[in-house]
């Protein structure tokens, strides 16, 4: 029973939509979360710390990256440290005490910067309000398109009257958004 319904669910566009963004999502994470967990050599661990310091003699490059001679130095600081026992937060918390938080590649996840690594989330969230809105609107159309037939005309209904009282309605609120004066002709004729 609850398979048949999430199969029906599923029907649906958005909701496949939705349900293929989940998936996709949790691939990704649980890749990472694989990938993370494996043991590393030091050689790969100072390269991973590494990359996320910024050289101080280079723009814009990582230390691991850097040909500088600082660099060098840097990377060999890390080995040092790593190999002594210290954890990979703790070389960087060395080189933030030491150059101040700029010489991290990521921001640090306090204050105005927060901002960035939220970001993302808030696109998530965006992103599937924009999918929910899309499938409703959809899905309402494709109900209008069941209720009323292709052939039928919409105002086959009205009368010459009808349409001449609706063309005048028609008129005088498009003539006030444009900041126009309201005719007295509007108001009397279609009393």
């Amino acid at each position: 029973m609850i398979w048949q319904s999430a199969l029906r669910a599923l029907r649906r566009p958005a909701n496949l939509i939705a349900a293929v963004v989940f998936v996709a999502v949790g691939v990704f994470w649980a890749a990472s979360a694989i990938q993370s967990a494996r043991a590393q050599t030091l050689d790969q661990r100072v390269h991973d710390v590494a990359t996320q310091i910024q050289c101080p003699a280079c723009n814009g490059e990582s230390v691991a990256d850097s040909p500088s001679a600082i660099a060098l130095s840097m990377r060999g600081v890390i080995r040092q440290k790593l190999a002594e026992g210290a954890s990979e937060q703790e070389v960087l918390d060395y080189f933030e005490q030491r150059y101040g938080s700029g010489i991290l590649e990521s921001p640090p996840k306090q204050g105005f910067t927060s901002l960035i690594w939220l970001a993302p989330v808030l696109m998530f969230l965006a992103g599937i309000v924009v999918l929910g809105s899309v499938g409703r609107e959809w899905r309402v159309a494709r109900v209008a398109a069941d209720l009323r037939p292709d052939d039928v005309s919409l105002d086959a209904d009205l009368s010459d009257r009808e349409r001449e009282r609706y063309r005048r309605l028609l008129q005088r609120e498009l003539d006030a958004d444009e900041g126009l004066p309201v005719h007295r002709v509007y108001e009397t004729e279609g009393r």
